[in-house]
């Protein structure tokens, strides 16, 4: 996969989740791999692959579930993806609460902290970069999408002093190395 191959595949992945929230009024949490097929039969070569795997309701309800999630599920995932495909960047995506503290205070438990915002986190990590991107989520109303269904409106504002890989962590940060060590 060539640079500019994931340079656009990146910004139209991006595009994608933003467009996604704005007509459905919501993300549901999810990893995504940009490869390369492994094996590519000729008309297949120099095409990126996306493997977007849903994380289940299951795993994201508690701190425990998001656990097993990571230990023990996404080990297999990664092995069976890896007969077939090279990964080349990995992005992961779901709604969340920002908490936010000041500099000053002394955090001992994170859940303590008052929710601030509902954002919409993406990162995306490869071999020689990591981006995050957040956006906060300004709930507007209800509408028809153009499936027919009633969705909240749903406009995204990007919270630029956020979008640095150094500001975020956690169980779903460093997933490419996970990918490349299993």
């Amino acid at each position: 996969m060539t640079e500019k191959i994931y340079l656009d595949l990146k910004k139209d992945y991006i595009d994608y989740i933003k467009d996604y929230v704005t007509e459905t009024g919501g993300l549901f949490p999810h990893i995504t791999i940009f490869a390369e097929v492994r094996h590519p039969k000729e008309d297949e070569k120099d095409k990126p692959a996306l493997i977007h795997i849903p994380i289940p309701d299951q795993f994201m309800s508690n701190d425990d579930g998001k656990e097993t999630f990571i230990v023990e599920v996404l080990p297999d995932l990664i092995k069976e993806i890896k007969q077939m495909f090279i990964p080349k960047g990995i992005a992961w995506a779901a709604e969340a609460w920002l908490r936010m503290a000041d500099k000053k205070d002394d955090i001992t438990d994170y859940k303590k902290l008052p929710i601030k915002k509902e954002v919409v986190i993406i990162t995306i990590e490869s071999e020689n970069k990591n981006d995050s991107f957040i956006y906060e989520m300004l709930r507007e109303g209800k509408q028809v999408n153009s499936t027919g269904n009633l969705v909240d409106v749903v406009n995204l504002k990007q919270i630029e002093e956020f979008s640095n890989p150094d500001s975020l962590g956690g169980r779903f940060s460093g997933l490419f190395k996970k990918f490349n060590n299993d």
